[in-house]
């Protein structure tokens, strides 16, 4: 058996593989695969890796994502990481296999943690793909010195054995920018914590707010003002910034049950063997001090295509067989993936061209709440329907993140998709006739009165040739009359949007939890649409504050926002605020007193909402 050897592959990685010590096999090979027929081409096996960054500052943290092309791979795992770095966990925080024309291909990321200022590096990455063993090169990453942690709390007994703080993973950031905020229980060696949790609600206004799920709860050896500690996290919390101020994180309050050892015999290693009432059992509070950060404005120069969306993304798109049938549907899937608040995320908007239908997306969500990013993917569907035949593109569509790493605005765009449908194509239409037009153009007349013929007669004649033109504009009347019955008219949306929030605001009293706080922020939305043209999808509190700041005063303004914050606690918290009842009451005075504005356009008719008991 050949000596297995290293050899490179075009993507930068080696693979593992026997060498061809000889081509005397080479005809009987070439014969015999004449003989059993064209076999499928193997997909080739081959392993690629990127990080997010280079540079990380000391707590921050970077991705390391491995694409394997070929298989799914086997033996996959993290690789080691030595120097100033720190693997945060050994479950990935991303691992997605996609299969296309019997090709498959796996991502898989892990998160790493600077530990200290210096150079750090991530080891080689080895598997086996397709029966071949991959290998891809290590990388170095430059760990920088991070910002000053906050001076640890006073415990309430005052001498500092037990207490807790929130430590968020910067201080500064921009409306949108993720910020990770670590709630870490520190305590001396002579007690022993054995479960924590939360007491009564905690707040941040003006901020998006996403609960995550800690890996590993063993406690970690630390020192602090020069005094050995034992520190856990206990809570990690990922909030994204709605506004740009002072961020204030509210005061969060822990209960602790724990046990207690007496310090008499701290030394003694068999003092829990032998001196077992040594220890006691007991429940303590403790507080975390409230923690602020300073949220800038994203600066300017904004394209048109970008909708509020912060931090790094990659888009996949895919799309079905573009040659239909007229009438069949084409269904075009554009996924938006990366690190960032994906809940908000707006769809691309595609020009659709004349004569194909394009139908709102579907929106699909999923995201991994582990590790010290919040991550995940969101899929918008279109369907899309030619109603004829014939040729039609629809042009490449762009879509705009800001990456606050990079301060900079980035545009990722839509492919262009051309569309084949067979069938006839449509007709075009005929422009209406104009009612002020003749019926016949007269371009030259001879008229002569001719002898013997009877009077009679000509009138006969001229009703005769006068009955298409009768006809003609008989059709055109009730053609116009039907284009304004069916017509929509401002007043007729006005009305239609009108019991539309009316009924999303008396299906949200019938409803509980989040599925309450939705419906009466559609309710809400639907209303801002409509009366002032503001954005019907989920837009950051700065966009909507300028789209209605032209018509609303600053404080019916503010009352607007509030109410919106409010049901996104109940959709994405909830628990934080259970009083649904109260935020349908909110909803509906600020609609009453936003349909009380004057319009600046044409008089609208007004919403009459049902008035609520009490």
């Amino acid at each position: 058996m050949p000596t297995p050897s290293v050899r490179r592959t075009r993507s930068g990685s080696r693979r593992l593989g026997p060498e061809a010590s000889g081509v005397a096999w080479l005809p009987a090979l070439m014969l015999l695969s004449l003989l059993l027929g064209p076999a499928a081409p193997a997909a080739a096996q081959s392993a690629t890796a990127t990080v997010s960054t280079q540079q990380v500052r000391v707590g921050e943290t970077l991705t390391y994502t491995v694409t394997l092309r070929g298989g799914r791979g086997r033996g996959v795992g993290p690789p080691l990481a030595t120097g100033g770095l720190q693997l945060v966990s050994q479950q990935p925080i991303l691992d997605v296999t996609t299969s296309l024309n019997g090709s498959t291909e796996r991502r898989v990321a892990w998160a790493y943690r600077g530990a200290r200022p210096g150079t750090g590096r991530i080891g080689q990455f080895r598997a086996e793909v397709g029966g071949q063993a991959v290998i891809v090169d290590a990388v170095g990453i430059t760990v920088r010195g991070g910002p000053a942690m906050p001076a640890p709390s006073a415990a309430p007994t005052g001498d500092g054995e037990l207490f807790v703080r929130a430590e968020p993973s910067r201080q500064t950031a921009v409306v949108g920018q993720q910020v990770m905020v670590d709630y870490v229980l520190y305590f001396e060696p002579q007690i022993q914590p054995r479960q924590t949790s939360p007491i009564g609600t905690w707040d941040a206004a003006g901020a998006w707010r996403e609960e995550m799920e800690i890996a590993s709860a063993y406690p970690r050896a630390t020192t602090l003002g020069g005094r050995p500690y034992e520190a856990v996290t206990i809570r990690r919390v990922a909030l994204f910034p709605t506004r740009s101020g002072t961020l204030e994180l509210a005061p969060m309050r822990f209960t602790v049950d724990l046990i207690r050892t007496d310090r008499s015999f701290s030394n003694d290693p068999f003092a829990p063997f032998f001196s077992p009432f040594n220890q006691r059992f007991e429940d303590r509070e403790v507080t975390a001090p409230a923690v602020s950060i300073d949220v800038a404005p994203l600066p300017d120069g904004a394209p048109p295509s970008f909708a509020g969306a912060v931090g790094q993304f990659e888009m996949t798109t895919t799309a079905d067989d573009a040659a239909v049938e007229a009438g069949e549907p084409v269904r075009l899937r554009v996924a938006l993936r990366g690190n960032g608040n994906v809940a908000t995320l707006e769809a691309p908007e595609l020009r659709v061209p004349p004569g194909v239908d394009a139908y709102d997306p579907r929106e699909d969500r999923e995201v991994l709440r582990t590790g010290t990013t919040f991550r995940g993917v969101k899929t918008f569907t279109y369907t899309l329907v030619p109603q004829g035949g014939g040729r039609f593109e629809v042009p490449a569509a762009p879509w705009t993140y800001y990456d606050p790493a990079d301060g900079q605005y980035k545009t990722l765009r839509v492919p262009p998709v051309e569309i084949v449908a067979e069938g006839e194509a449509l007709a075009d239409a005929a422009a209406p006739p104009d009612p002020d037009a003749p019926a016949a153009l007269l371009t030259s007349a001879d008229w002569r009165r001719q002898r013997g013929r009877p009077v009679w007669l000509w009138a006969v004649l001229g009703g005769g040739l006068a009955l298409p033109a009768i006809a003609a504009s008989l059709l055109w009347g009730a053609r116009a009359g039907h284009q304004r019955l069916t017509a929509e008219t401002p007043a007729k949306r006005s009305r239609r949007v009108g019991a539309d929030v009316r009924r999303r605001l008396e299906a949200a009293r019938a409803l509980d939890g989040p599925a309450a706080s939705a419906e009466t922020e559609r309710a809400l939305r639907a209303f801002l649409a409509d009366r002032f043209g503001a954005p019907a999808g989920p837009r950051s509190a700065e966009a909507l504050d300028r789209a209605l700041a032209p018509d609303v005063p600053d404080g019916l303004r503010r009352r607007t926002l509030d109410v919106l914050a409010a049901c996104a606690r109940g959709q994405f918290a909830p628990g934080l605020d259970d009083a649904h009842g109260a935020v349908i009451d909110d909803a509906e005075a600020v609609i009453a007193d936003l349909d009380a504005l004057p319009a600046a356009g044409p008089p609208r008719r007004r919403f009459a909402l049902p008035t609520t008991a009490g």
